[in-house]
């Protein structure tokens, strides 16, 4: 969800929920020195701050967030997991997503997932998307996330499915 991030101290930020600012303490795996005043994208699990996506990469502590530039770039144009599943059920088309494990590999850490978002439309109309999504050491970043590489092939093919269903650019789990 995106909120506004006022304050930055030591382990913990200030946001703005509508009219009250209210305070979170960062996880563990939240690092400050990435965390960066302005908007953001912020999760919330049991009163923690457990995920924090600023706009500029050089967001620095204290700092407020770059301006974008007046030229996009495509990086501008991602979106989350959670803002496209929203974006999927406000088509207020009936829809499901099915998983299919296609390959692992235990010791070369390495997964390959395939999902198909079913769609029912307007009388009876059936579509299906499908997309594909792989997890390697060498293409999913961040320590905290390398050990569930199967999950995150599993996240990236549905995300690239509902990215399709959805008409949407690129999705942050895909970088």
């Amino acid at each position: 969800m995106k909120k506004n991030i006022i304050k930055i101290e030591d382990n913990k930020i200030q946001v703005i929920e509508g009219n009250d600012v209210k305070e979170y303490e960062l996880e563990e795996w939240v690092k400050p020195e990435f965390v960066g005043l302005g908007l953001a994208e912020v999760t919330i699990k049991d009163n923690k701050v457990t995920f924090v996506s600023m706009k500029s990469k050089e967001a620095k502590p204290g700092v407020p967030a770059k301006k974008p530039e007046s030229k996009k770039k495509w990086e501008d144009e991602m979106v989350t997991f959670e803002d496209l599943l929203t974006k999927a059920h406000d088509l207020k088309a009936p829809f499901s997503i099915k998983t299919e494990m296609l390959a692992v590999d235990l010791e070369k850490k390495y997964a390959l997932f395939k999902a198909i978002v079913d769609v029912t439309g307007k009388e009876g109309f059936k579509s299906s998307f499908t997309g594909h999504g792989d997890a390697t050491m060498e293409n999913v970043t961040g320590e905290f996330i390398k050990p569930h590489f199967i999950r995150m092939a599993e996240t990236r093919a549905i995300v690239r499915a509902l990215r399709w269903y959805t008409n949407n650019g690129c999705a942050e789990e895909e970088k």
